[in-house]
């Protein structure tokens, strides 16, 4: 399964982004090859270290701050803290110089098998031993599924491997604000590695009735980073305590305690 986020407009930018999943269009059933294969079938009894590696293409470089403040200190300390009671160390790069830079690439869409042999490339990691790693590809153009350019996904998790694409174009269109295209990409990040980590209910089991199967492998807790949509929400209230620099858990209650009884 190849876990999509999808993002139609900045009045709802925030939620909606984070959390519109595409339905039976994430289903994916084709081989992928490895490392890649079933990176949470070990994950929770096999790992002393989760390294987040990045990539990106020339013009599609991740935002590194907001308002004096380290962008990823966002994704780093919620997964962190969603791992916290498996003695997992989490680290990642913060700086663009600590990521690489793979140049132009000269396409404007993106196959499921071009995001994964980018990402083979930058893996380190067998992820068969106890210090493993994700990869994180950031692209200058769209996602291509089918034959069709997908140009509102915002990222995706290609499912059961530790591979994200997150696609730049339509991060920038969120909004207009560098503040809040930064926190919509921050959220983004941390929404994908929940699935790459089994969330919810996808490798992980749900340890309390908080599975919106109806909506895929995302939570029904309208506070948490894996809930899949809320139409009604006010980009305001989720996205002030970033930028009043006050600490954010993004993953909820149910979802941390799901990871903790793994």
């Amino acid at each position: 399964m190849t876990v999509e986020l999808n993002f139609p407009k900045l009045k709802t930018i925030f939620l909606l982004s984070l959390f519109c999943f595409l339905g039976d269009s994430c289903k994916d059933d084709d081989s992928i090859p490895e490392p890649f294969e079933d990176f949470v079938s070990d994950f929770y009894s096999n790992t002393s270290s989760l390294e987040i590696i990045i990539g990106y293409e020339t013009n599609a470089e991740p935002y590194i701050s907001y308002g004096g403040r380290d962008a990823w200190d966002v994704t780093l300390n919620n997964i962190q803290n969603l791992l916290k009671d498996k003695n997992i160390t989490v680290s990642g790069p913060k700086k663009l110089n600590k990521m690489t830079d793979f140049g132009v690439l000269e396409q404007k869409s993106y196959s499921r098998q071009n995001i994964l042999d980018l990402a083979k490339d930058l893996q380190v990691y067998s992820n068969k031993d106890s210090a493993k790693g994700i990869t994180i590809v950031f692209l200058d153009g769209y996602y291509i599924r089918d034959g069709e350019i997908l140009d509102q996904v915002l990222g995706l998790n290609i499912g059961n491997t530790s591979v994200l694409a997150i696609f730049k174009p339509v991060i920038d269109a969120s909004s207009s604000s560098k503040a809040e295209q930064t926190l919509v990409e921050q959220s983004t990040v941390t929404h994908e590695i929940g699935h790459a980590l089994g969330l919810v209910n996808n490798g992980v089991r749900a340890t309390s009735a908080h599975h919106d199967v109806a909506n895929g492998s995302h939570c029904t807790n309208t506070e948490c980073v894996m809930y899949w949509m809320n139409g009604a929400g006010d980009i305001s209230k989720f996205i002030t305590p970033f930028l009043t620099g006050n600490d954010v858990t993004l993953f909820g209650n149910q979802c941390i305690e799901d990871v903790k009884a793994k």
